[in-house]
């Protein structure tokens, strides 16, 4: 078990981790305008300026989702526990914060182990404070809780086939070296066969 938990937390970042292309960019366009159109038009939204800064304050994370996922998650999910707590829950999260679950799921596709473990910590640790009386009914945290380690294991089964269609490609780039070598040997082993007269130069 002590190996198991070593080699997590020991495993390295996936490499060629892309840093930001144009999805990126239209995500935070129409997470923007959605978040301020939810604040306009939610009725009965409790401090609607706050919710919807909030919201948008923290959606330019998700540009560096990739390549920083642990610092991320903090960011967010400590902000948005801190507020749970500070508010009483009188701050609820809109509808179009349910953009944080991509940052589970970065943090375990993109992050190396020692970030998951660490990141995953620190959203156990909100969704724990927000499971506090008075913060948030008992049926909201487990549905949290199972919708967070969906999105965490759909990361880590993404990871894995990321790592396997890899290490298939090494090997086929291995086994067609290979046989470009054999193909190369016997050819001259055909040529030496044919042209047995030919003595190779001595240096």
């Amino acid at each position: 078990m002590r190996a198991v938990l070593r080699s997590v937390w020991e495993e390295p970042r996936p490499p060629a981790a892309p840093v930001r292309v144009w999805r990126d960019w239209g995500l935070v366009a129409v997470l923007v305008p959605a978040a301020v159109l939810e604040g306009v038009l939610r009725s009965a939204l409790p401090s609607r300026g706050l919710s919807v800064a909030v919201t948008v304050g923290l959606v330019a994370t998700l540009l560096w989702r990739r390549t920083r996922p642990l610092l991320v998650v903090g960011v967010v999910f400590i902000v948005l526990g801190l507020l749970s707590v500070l508010t009483a829950g009188a701050v609820p999260q809109m509808d179009t914060g349910a953009y944080v679950l991509v940052l589970p799921y970065a943090l375990f596709r993109w992050g190396s182990g020692r970030e998951a473990v660490i990141g995953s910590a620190l959203v156990i640790a909100k969704l724990g404070l927000s499971a506090l009386p008075g913060v948030t009914r008992s049926g909201n945290v487990v549905l949290g809780y199972a919708v967070v380690v969906a999105a965490m294991a759909l990361g880590a089964v993404f990871r894995f086939r990321a790592g396997m269609r890899m290490r298939e490609l090494d090997q086929a780039r291995l086994l067609e070296r290979e046989r470009l070598a054999r193909d190369l040997h016997d050819q001259a082993v055909d040529d030496r066969q044919q042209h047995p007269e030919v003595v190779p130069a001595t240096p």
